[in-house]
């Protein structure tokens, strides 16, 4: 499946349950996607955890594998940013942000074997996003970073030197290339407790999203309102954990605009819960349901077809590997079947 291709597109998260970086990659290689994920293994090593990879490099770090916790020292930190602004201001590569073979075995295995997928397949990088790094983030003290406004700038230019260094090591493919950002912890903007304020978290989101030299994508959970999130420069919006009852009818206004401007919109909608993965005509109708609501908020079948992007409801990271196998074929299955009934719908056969 060509990237250029106008049709509805199955993408995946990046996270996956298997232990060894062949068989994941052999896994990805086995199903038709479009943009290839490369596969985060969390159960290999806790340096593949998705803190431990954002994080990873910014001055003052400390990784402690035995008691599986992260944090870093607050003055060591402090006293590194203004250097650490001045080398991404200035597009100076820094050798405490560059990816390593500690925490990255997936994109070392994707890449090695590169030619083994059709040359317009693209590669998907992942990574948390400011938000939620430094919501999860502490120092010493066990305070998040996200309570300092220092030490959150931090982070900002932290995540931009990561963004874009990800973004550099795929585009070495010549291959096209997407970072996209994970904000779980987003809707923390709204929290009456936050220290800063609600437009600076925006900005610093779009900071980031800026820093990425190649496509960007942003991921958020189901619910949480979008407002100015759709006016950022995106090239893919998906709501994770999608659940109809938690999404108003402003949020599929908005997400119709986001079409329109030319955004492809992910709905993440395919069960990871293990009762659900071989109930494929269940998932398929909630999908369908999901469309009927896009098609009354104005949208058209060939918009929709375009680019409308079917994605997991969750991570895939602590699935069982049958299982998180399971929904990556079924992914697959539903964006195929949402893409035959778009099709029926643009030539006026809606039986």
């Amino acid at each position: 499946m060509s990237v250029t291709e106008a049709r509805v597109i199955p993408m995946l998260y990046g996270a996956l349950p298997h232990e060894s970086e062949q068989a994941a990659c052999a896994v990805l290689r086995r199903h038709d996607l479009p943009y290839v994920a490369w596969p985060q293994l969390p159960q290999r090593h806790f340096f593949e955890r998705s803190i431990v990879q954002a994080s990873w490099g910014l001055p003052g770090l400390v990784l402690d594998a035995s008691q599986r916790r992260v944090y870093v020292t607050r003055a060591t930190t402090l006293a590194a940013i203004p250097q650490y602004t001045v080398a991404f201001m200035q597009k100076t590569r820094v050798q405490t942000a560059e990816w390593t073979q500690q925490e990255a075995a997936g994109l070392r295995e994707l890449l090695t074997d590169i030619e083994s997928l059709a040359p317009d397949v693209g590669i998907k990088g992942q990574m948390l996003g400011p938000i939620s790094l430094a919501a999860q983030l502490t120092d010493e003290h066990q305070q998040p970073l996200l309570a300092d406004p220092a030490l959150f700038e931090g982070v900002v230019i932290h995540c931009c030197l990561r963004a874009r260094m990800q973004a550099d090591a795929m585009m070495l493919a010549n291959r096209p290339a997407m970072v996209c950002l994970e904000e779980p912890f987003y809707d923390v903007m709204r929290s009456p407790f936050m220290t800063i304020d609600r437009d600076e978290l925006l900005v610093a989101l779009a900071r980031v999203v800026l820093a990425i030299p190649c496509q960007r994508a942003l991921t958020l959970r189901c619910g949480t309102p979008l407002g100015e999130i759709v006016q950022l420069p995106l090239d893919v919006l998906i709501l994770t954990h999608w659940e109809d009852q938690f999404v108003d009818d402003q949020v599929i206004a908005d997400l119709v605009g986001a079409l329109r401007n030319g955004m492809r919109v992910g709905i993440g909608v395919v069960p990871v819960d293990a009762r659900n993965t071989a109930e494929t005509a269940q998932t398929d109708a909630r999908v369908y349901a999901i469309i009927q609501r896009f098609l009354a908020a104005g949208a058209t079948p060939a918009e929709l077809r375009s680019r409308l992007v079917i994605a997991p409801s969750q991570s895939l990271g602590q699935a069982p590997i049958d299982q998180a196998e399971a929904v990556i074929a079924q992914t697959c299955t539903t964006a195929a079947a949402v893409d035959a009934l778009l099709v029926q719908l643009i030539g006026g056969h809606t039986e």
